[in-house]
């Protein structure tokens, strides 16, 4: 009974480890965001959205790249704004990681593309630079 259990707490431990993306990355990554000005006012949201940040250029924010869910990735809308310039939005558009395709068809299987990366979100990545270039009125 004891190498029964043993066994089926080391199969599980590898299943939850399986799933190549949520090992090599991070459900969240940090994002720089420029422009050709410095001081404008921007606001990022969230794609239900939600105003996930204020503040100017330049910076750099840490953003989750999972909407929490079942194969739900993130999307990001930039507005930038400053008296004298048109107001101009940028999106911080999401990507699959590479490890989430070669990883799992490595080591993850059917668990980790159908499950563990889905559910964990980290099998996404997001654009690494928002750069907003404003022109004026």
């Amino acid at each position: 009974m004891k190498k029964i259990f043993i066994a089926l707490t080391v199969c599980l431990t590898l299943t939850f480890l399986s799933a190549c993306a949520t090992i090599m990355r991070e459900n969240s990554q940090n994002v720089s965001i420029r422009s050709n000005i410095d001081q404008v006012d921007i606001k990022v949201l969230n794609k239900n959205g939600e105003v996930v940040f204020n503040g100017k250029t330049p910076t750099t924010i840490n953003l989750k790249t999972s909407a929490n869910g079942y194969f739900n990735p993130e999307k990001y809308t930039v507005i930038a704004s400053k008296n004298g310039y048109k107001t101009e939005q940028k999106i911080i558009d999401w990507h699959v990681s590479g490890w989430y395709y070669a990883g799992n068809l490595v080591v993850g299987g059917l668990l980790g593309y159908l499950i563990i990366d889905p559910i964990t979100g980290d099998m996404y990545y997001l654009d690494e630079q928002a750069y907003i270039n404003m022109s004026t009125k």
